[in-house]
């Protein structure tokens, strides 16, 4: 029974091993085409590369003014992308109110000059929550104007805090950066603004409402500013400048307390619901 095994794999083995002498000659025919196509890809590259140095060398080299002129056009193209990139706006209030044409002036230049007179916009404005809007429409353009000059002094403001003079880890550091949270803090005001400014709410409430809020950015703006113009007056004084930060930390919470009650009043005005 083994050698019956044997001789058929035996005769099997013979079988493939005829089918792999005869397959040979094509194999090989076909190893030799690959071989004949390479050759000729790398004698293509060859001539490619031959050519190209060829041309290369009929190409007359640029004289100064060609070059010159490549070199305009160069920083032409890049100015152009320049002016495409996205830019953030230095005053996105005052853009918001002219673009929506928020400060039209609905009556004559004299009656806001008497508006402006009055600094304390809070003073001002106190007693319009119940006026009507046909009534109060007129005085929203100072309301703009308020706000777009405390706007326009955050650079000022931050300019004056940068000249500062101050050493690194010296008691006039430590004051220049808790002035600095200071003017942050403050200029969430801001953010509170654009938040309701879309929102349909009264215009006798608006009124009251936002102559609160600029007089709280007007007021800290204020003390940033003074302290920077006397900042020589306490200078390294350890004792003196912990007492300023202590009151500085008290306007920043007193900020936030106050930022807190004008959002939530907002909020109720806009729901219509009773606020003080």
């Amino acid at each position: 029974m083994s050698e019956v095994v044997n001789s058929e794999n035996c005769d099997e083995n013979k079988e493939n091993i005829k089918g792999d002498v005869d397959r040979a000659p094509e194999a090989e025919k076909k190893n030799d085409r690959a071989f004949d196509s390479g050759q000729n890809l790398v004698s293509h590259l060859m001539n490619e590369q031959e050519y190209s140095v060829a041309l290369q060398s009929l190409i007359p080299e640029p004289t100064e003014e060609e070059r010159k002129k490549f070199a305009e056009e160069v920083k032409r193209k890049a100015a152009e992308t320049k002016d495409e990139l996205p830019t953030f706006p230095d005053y996105p209030l005052a853009d918001f109110v002219k673009e929506h044409k928020l400060d039209e002036k609905l009556e004559n230049d004299e009656f806001y000059a008497d508006l402006e007179s009055e600094e304390d916009a809070q003073k001002l404005y106190k007693d319009m929550k119940n006026i009507p809007d046909v009534v109060c429409k007129k005085y929203y353009p100072d309301m703009c104007r308020r706000f777009i000059a405390q706007e326009r002094r955050i650079k000022e403001l931050e300019k004056m805090l940068w000249e500062l003079p101050r050493e690194d880890r010296s008691v006039q550091e430590d004051r220049f950066e808790i002035l600095t949270e200071l003017l942050d803090k403050v200029c969430k005001g801001f953010e509170i603004w654009d938040e309701h400014v879309e929102r349909k709410i009264s215009m006798g409430h608006r009124l009251v409402l936002e102559s609160r809020l600029v007089h709280l950015i007007k007021s800290r703006f204020d003390i940033i500013e003074t302290t920077c113009k006397e900042f020589d007056k306490i200078g390294g004084n350890q004792d003196e400048a912990d007492r300023e930060r202590e009151w500085i930390r008290y306007e920043i919470r007193h900020c936030d307390l106050l930022f807190t009650e004008l959002h939530e009043a907002f909020l109720k005005s806009y729901l219509e619901m009773e606020w003080t």
